[in-house]
């Protein structure tokens, strides 16, 4: 989930305990294409190289994104977020974040970018919306590997289709031992 400019609304849908918010070093170094890519590990690993800037801790979360309408992966480097996100965790009034929805508000660009979070007050998700949450799978653990963590999750397949009941006929009544008799 990229951060827009203005207000970006998602619910937090992962946890530490089913592997949907995982949280690391971040450094970035050169690729073999002379790039700039991202480096992952875990609190208390050895980093992979060395980096021109300081690593900075990172959260990585699955979320669903209200904007996008589907679930996407948020990461988190900044200070005061992160900050934020712990501060409502240990509130007693707001607890676990999967109850409630949360605005980042982004404005600016480049250096002069400052963000604000925002709890909004615990609700209930739409069924659709919690039926994507929970079928979409992620695999954050791709992320220590600079993996994709949707191509290497195994998707839900869909569900192959009933045969379609035949049609009761017109000159049989239903008895009440009938399975199809909607009473």
């Amino acid at each position: 989930m990229k951060l827009q400019q203005g207000k970006n609304s998602f619910r937090i849908v992962g946890s530490h305990d089913d592997g949907g918010f995982i949280t690391g070093m971040l450094g970035w170094g050169s690729n073999e294409d002379g790039g700039r890519r991202p480096f992952r590990w875990k609190v208390g690993e050895e980093a992979p190289g060395n980096f021109e800037d300081k690593p900075k801790e990172f959260f990585a979360m699955k979320v669903y994104n209200y904007a996008e309408e589907r679930v996407q992966v948020l990461e988190i480097t900044q200070k005061s977020l992160k900050d934020s996100l712990v501060s409502y965790c240990e509130e007693p009034d707001w607890g676990d974040p999967r109850a409630y929805d949360i605005d980042i508000i982004r404005n600016g660009e480049g250096l002069e970018t400052s963000y604000a979070m925002v709890a909004k007050p615990h609700k209930k998700m739409s069924e659709e919306q919690r039926k994507v949450a929970i079928d979409t799978v992620v695999n954050l653990n791709a992320l220590y590997e600079s993996g994709d963590p949707f191509a290497e999750a195994e998707q839900p397949k869909p569900e192959p289709k009933p045969e379609p009941k035949p049609e009761p006929k017109m000159d049989q009544a239903p008895t009440l031992d009938d399975e199809d008799t909607p009473f």
